[in-house]
């Protein structure tokens, strides 16, 4: 339950997508003030019977909100509100200026460690994983089709995550984790760059795609080209003066 005095009033979930209409009503939750920053959610076997879903829908719904930065999954300890801005309501220039050393540290670091996950996987994949990297990046590009940033956010999310969770190396991938854990915000506004959308999803399928051929050298490629060409584009909009 929530850290302080009782839990806010937790309606029934009823929808054909329920992990989207759980994102939906905990994020009015956090939004309203009723979950504040630095509370915990309820235990997941609560919050289950409350919305009436499973735990796999609850689990979707949190990984998403961990996503876009909206909580923080914590092993063994459980689910915090994170005290979290509204990127999507700030002008996005001002946004990166104020954020500029936070972002430039976030695509060393990913820019170090991710190609070598990515090389790795390619030397060692299975039909599994493919299969999920496949559906994947279908996700987000029908997402894109739609307009719907949440579930763009979410599957640009997810698709780093399962690279990092099977490349054979828990200790980076537990850290490439954390750092991805925090980067919520950072990820919202970085989609928001013009035309961004579009590039992510075709540097996600190079990647897909020399990671099913085998070719860890076009693997690494792909993910530092992709990964450069998003700070890239981070440069040029803030140096331009041109508005959003």
């Amino acid at each position: 339950m929530v850290s302080e005095g009782q839990p806010p009033e937790v309606h029934e979930v009823r929808s054909e997508q329920v992990w989207s209409a759980t994102v939906d009503h905990l994020r009015t939750l956090i939004d309203s003030g009723q979950l504040p920053a630095g509370s915990r959610l309820p235990a997941e076997r609560t919050l289950c019977d409350q919305l009436g879903i499973s735990r796999g829908s609850l689990r979707q719904a949190l990984r998403v909100l961990d996503s876009i930065g909206y909580v923080n999954i914590r092993a063994g300890s459980g689910t915090y509100v994170r005290d979290h801005e509204n990127v999507a309501q700030r002008p996005l220039r001002s946004w990166f200026q104020e954020h500029e050393q936070l972002v430039e540290k976030l695509f060393d670091l990913r820019t170090t460690v991710e190609p070598t996950l990515a090389e790795r996987l390619a030397y060692q994949h299975t039909p599994r994983v493919v299969s999920k990297l496949e559906s994947n990046v279908a996700e987000m590009e029908q997402a894109a089709a739609d307009g719907d940033m949440l579930r763009v956010i979410a599957t640009d999310a997810e698709f780093h995550r399962v690279i990092a969770g099977n490349a054979g190396n828990d200790d980076v991938a537990d850290l490439l984790r954390s750092v991805l854990s925090l980067v919520g915000e950072e990820r919202r506004a970085a989609l928001r760059l013009p035309g961004q959308i579009r590039k992510a999803v075709h540097e996600h399928r190079e990647i897909l795609d020399a990671i099913r051929r085998s070719d860890p050298t076009a693997a690494r490629e792909a993910t530092l080209r992709h990964l450069n060409d998003a700070k890239n584009s981070f440069h040029d909009f803030t140096a331009t003066e041109d508005r959003v």
